[in-house]
């Protein structure tokens, strides 16, 4: 804390949860609807614990591999304003 007050950094105070203000939030977003599309099926699976969780960190990786890296340039490039939003909100 000492440190961010010697260097003039305020901190916000945000709801616990901010999704918008949590980048990977909308990546996992981004995911969810890609896995619901290409495996539509996945949380239908009955097979043993292991074989469950290693399908589906196969189908989150296969799915991440699908985002378009423009998202994550667009997230961060919209940072300003979504923290300029909170600030005003809390005016």
């Amino acid at each position: 804390m000492s440190w961010l007050k010697k260097h003039r950094i305020t901190l916000l105070e945000i709801p616990l949860y901010s999704p918008d203000l949590n980048p990977i939030e909308n990546i996992w977003s981004l995911i969810k609807n890609k896995l619901s599309k290409q495996y539509p099926e996945l949380h239908l699976m009955k097979d043993p614990e292991d074989m469950v969780k290693k399908t589906i960190e196969e189908a989150i990786t296969y799915c991440w591999k699908l985002l378009d890296p423009k998202v994550f340039d667009t997230l961060a490039g919209s940072m300003v304003d979504r923290i300029k939003a909170i600030i005003k909100a809390d005016g």
